[in-house]
């Protein structure tokens, strides 16, 4: 089993953030259903994630994630990996009509994203506090 880095915490509390902007802007949605002009928004962060850790697993070199990177927000640390402020999720107009029922179902979807990431985190840091308790008996 690969030990959690702190990195790895890192890039879940962004993903719990970005799942967090993502229920307000669901919910923005929605309430604006019915008005007149309105344009629906997104939320777009697991894309650049995955741009990210497919470049890291492949083995390319991370210092070339600015460049080929469309969203100049990733830029690398001196250390040469990805901090937790390089990976922010964006808000998009997402163009069409706003459908009240997938705007439901992302709602839910969302939800067990956000638990699941929080139970994550949650786990990863009563692990910590388990073994520095019980690391001096």
């Amino acid at each position: 089993m690969k030990p959690v880095s702190l990195v790895d915490t890192n890039l879940l509390e962004k993903a719990l953030d970005a799942a967090s902007l993502r229920q307000q802007v669901i919910s923005n949605n929605i309430a604006n259903v019915n008005t007149q002009g309105y344009d629906a928004q997104r939320v777009v962060f697991e894309s650049h994630l995955k741009e990210v850790m497919a470049l890291e697993k492949d083995g390319e070199s991370l210092d070339n994630v600015a460049s080929t990177c469309v969203d100049a927000e990733f830029r690398l640390n001196s250390s040469g990996g990805y901090s937790a402020d390089t990976l922010k999720p964006t808000v998009e107009s997402q163009c069409g009509p706003l459908d009240i029922n997938q705007e439901m179902s992302n709602l839910a979807k969302n939800q067990i994203m956000y638990n699941a990431l929080a139970g994550k985190i949650s786990g990863i840091y009563g692990t910590m506090k388990y073994i520095i308790d019980n690391s001096g008996r």
